[in-house]
């Protein structure tokens, strides 16, 4: 389906040039319309690449100056076809459900740019912004949430008749899907109007210091390596480890085999960070192609990564937060058993004292049949943790998680209950990743969203730590950072929240 979507933009924009290039050499045509046509032609194609570089930090560094353009350009486009429309060039058939749905692509596309810019949009564009993601969510799911490549391509008024019949049936198909299209916009903008507005409905409640002061607050650090980060990498979020005082930093590591110097060089990297009594976990990503999990490949990575990066924790594979948008299918349960089953008995031999961790990601069918196997008496698994981001919903999705989660430890507290000769206790737990959607809804529903995640967490007893995450759109727009390099209101807000945290502690 993403390659669905992805072929529809390209044949729409292909449509665009090639419309834009016929008209603007019609000499009996107006002069103010054909010189906006050509301006439309020739710009939409690098203000769509700028709109998908913009939320990827590797590509924001170079074109956020002119971010601006695609806002810009959508504007031109139902100009466009309103300059049609006036001056009696295409039949108000054609023009009106393209110019209605030019518009309504205009406002996402200003949406979008004030989201990033400035973090923060009007509530009517913040919900244009997120019914749009329903709408493309609607065939690549989750990933419409935080993927750049949701970009909508407007369509040019395709003025004077049609020279072929292929042609004319084009257009036929081009109106019946902006028609679709704008009234799906349309029936989910009220839904995106009540996504907007669960964060400030909801009363946040603060972190509750420990007593006994068992509860770690950790924070992701670094992009997705296979090497050092760059130097300019560790320095941005130097001022994460500054804003959050972290007790741990999870590092993930990509999921291609890592030779000795690469792991030599990230171990450099984070010695500073262990030596002021950070405590490391490694995770391992899952990838788009996770093989088989008894891979000799596979164990020799993690045996390298026990001997050279010396982690407190380990996680042998560790999903996305929110999938990717040509992300793989998640693994069986089986596959999990088997990866556990064989990690630890490479940690055992290995380095013992590092703990064994694995994450629910969906919070599925299947993360509950692994869960209930990692918290079983037996089990190799020493820590379990979740992922808890909203969805299209907004913070409600949060509390489902949470309440999944839940529901699950009382399960596994009552199966224990059940077998007076198990045991042992319940693994620890840990929300392995907390975060919000920073585009989808708006930066002050991150902020509510992981503090929502840490409230709960610190209230309940058998969860002892949480990790913050993504630390910039490395991968979408997750980060605490944006991708033009702008902190996002979490940093600042949480941040104080934690270091107050951690001063009650201190106290305690």
């Amino acid at each position: 389906m993403p390659l669905v979507v992805v072929t529809i933009a390209a044949a729409v924009l292909a449509w665009d040039v090639a419309l834009a290039g016929w008209i603007a050499s019609r000499r009996e045509a107006p002069r103010l319309f054909t010189q906006l046509t050509a301006f439309c032609g020739l710009l939409v194609v690098p203000s769509v690449v700028i709109g998908v570089a913009a939320g990827i930090e590797a590509g924001a560094r170079t074109i956020s100056g002119i971010t601006w353009l695609l806002p810009v350009v959508a504007a031109a486009y139902a100009l466009q076809v309103m300059v049609a429309l006036g001056k009696r060039l295409v039949s108000p058939l054609v023009a009106i459900p393209i110019l209605l749905y030019d518009i309504v692509l205009a406002a996402i596309a200003l949406g979008d740019y004030l989201v990033a810019t400035r973090g923060a949009a009007p509530n009517a564009l913040q919900a244009a912004v997120s019914a749009r993601d329903v709408i493309v969510g609607i065939t690549v799911g989750r990933a419409a949430l935080v993927s750049p490549f949701t970009t909508l391509v407007p369509m040019l008024a395709p003025a004077y008749p049609a020279r072929w019949k292929l042609s004319g049936a084009v257009r036929a198909v081009l109106v019946l899907s902006a028609t679709a299209l704008t009234t799906l916009l349309v029936l989910e903008w009220p839904r995106g109007v009540a996504a907007v507005r669960t964060y400030a409905q909801t009363d946040i409640e603060p972190m509750q210091a420990r007593p006994a002061g068992d509860f770690l607050l950790g924070i992701r650090l670094y992009p997705t390596l296979d090497g050092a980060p760059t130097a300019r990498r560790v320095q941005a979020d130097a001022r994460l480890i500054e804003a959050f005082d972290p007790d741990v930093a999870l590092i993930l590591l990509g999921d291609e085999p890592l030779n000795n110097s690469s792991l030599d060089a990230i171990a450099q990297t984070i010695e500073p960070l262990r030596q002021d009594s950070v405590r490391i976990a490694v995770a391992m990503a899952l990838g788009r192609n996770p093989g088989a999990p008894d891979s000799p490949e596979r164990l020799r990575t993690i045996e390298r990564v026990l001997e050279r990066l010396r982690p407190d924790v380990l996680f042998p594979a560790l999903g996305d937060p929110v999938p990717q948008w040509f992300g793989a299918a998640p693994p069986t349960a089986n596959w999990w058993r088997a990866l556990l089953l064989r990690s630890s008995a490479t940690v055992t031999r290995v380095r013992p004292r590092t703990v064994l961790a694995w994450s629910a990601t969906h919070l599925d069918a299947t993360d509950s049949s692994v869960y209930a196997w990692a918290t079983a008496p037996g089990s190799p698994v020493e820590l379990v943790g979740a992922m808890v981001y909203p969805s299209f919903s907004g913070l409600p999705a949060v509390d489902a998680r949470l309440r999944a989660l839940t529901r699950w430890h009382e399960r596994a507290v009552f199966d224990r209950s059940a077998m007076p000769a198990a045991r042992g206790a319940i693994p620890p737990h840990w929300l392995v990743h907390v975060g919000g959607l920073p585009h989808a809804h708006g930066d002050d529903a991150q902020t509510a969203a992981i503090r929502r995640s840490l409230a709960f967490a610190t209230r309940q007893p058998w969860i002892t730590g949480a990790i913050i995450g993504e630390p910039a759109d490395d991968n979408g727009w997750l980060g605490l950072r944006a991708s033009n390099g702008r902190e996002r209101d979490a940093v600042r807000a949480v941040g104080l929240a934690a270091r107050r945290f951690k001063e009650a502690r201190a106290q305690r």
